[in-house]
């Protein structure tokens, strides 16, 4: 059976040719700053919110569980200075979510991994930062620390929505984006016909990525984020690209 995570996804249909060299070739790659900062802003997070004893849910002591996680793995950094300036970011993170949100919260799931048939050849899956139970039903919550983007893609708010409901029997209510940066939150309220068209357009991918052979490039601004622009077919044109249109 073909396994699907939202994030596979969304390579695919940016570049066909990373989603080769990440998914096809399997090509590793180096680690790099914000995905261990990111790492350890959810480690921080999940630890956090697995505290039973509502006195040790201070803003201090997300801050220091963000610390210790943090002496764990301190790969991907250039110096120490750049490992420093992304320390900064993170606890400025954490001190904006305790300020911005309720710590007595209490999570039906934390960081769960749910996998779901959605025909006889696919599954999707994911792991799910955060799941509360309210009054009207589920609310998905995923962490982001990037910056929140010009235009927002709900499609992985709809596929978790999809995982959720079939796996644990449950409406979900509301999804959203949990932007760390500055604590602002986008939020859905999943439609049926959402979810419906999501689910349509990700078995349709799917088909696509299993007869997939060439996997050309797409250039773009997503470019500037990917792990394999060394090896990139079209790096030249990334490089012209990135310099006219200044990205």
């Amino acid at each position: 059976m073909f396994k699907l995570s939202s994030f596979r996804l969304r390579v695919f249909r940016e570049c066909r040719r990373r989603y080769k060299y990440q998914y096809v070739e399997r090509i590793p790659t180096r680690p790099n700053p914000y995905n261990t900062m990111g790492a350890h802003v959810h480690a921080a997070l999940k630890e956090f919110f697995s505290l039973d004893a509502p006195e040790e849910r201070t803003a201090d002591r997300l801050v220091d569980l963000l610390l210790e996680s943090w002496q764990h793995n301190r790969a991907g950094f250039s110096d120490l200075a750049d490992e420093e300036r992304w320390r900064q970011r993170a606890l400025s993170q954490m001190r904006t979510f305790a300020q911005m949100h309720d710590l007595t919260a209490r999570p039906l799931l934390l960081e769960g991994y749910v996998e779901v048939p959605v025909t006889p050849r696919l599954a999707l899956l994911g792991r799910i930062d955060r799941v509360d139970e309210e009054e009207e039903g589920l609310h998905v919550i995923d962490y982001k620390t990037g910056h929140r983007p010009q235009e927002v893609d709900a499609d992985q708010l709809h596929l978790y929505t999809i995982i959720l409901e079939r796996s644990l029997g449950r409406p979900v209510a509301r999804a959203s984006y949990l932007y760390l940066d500055d604590g602002s939150a986008w939020t859905v309220a999943p439609e049926p016909s959402q979810r419906q068209e999501t689910l349509a357009m990700t078995i349709a991918t799917s088909e696509e990525m299993l007869a997939e052979r060439d996997y050309p490039t797409n250039v773009g601004r997503h470019c500037s984020f990917c792990d394999y622009q060394a090896i990139c077919p079209q790096r030249e044109e990334i490089v012209g690209r990135r310099l006219l249109e200044g990205w």
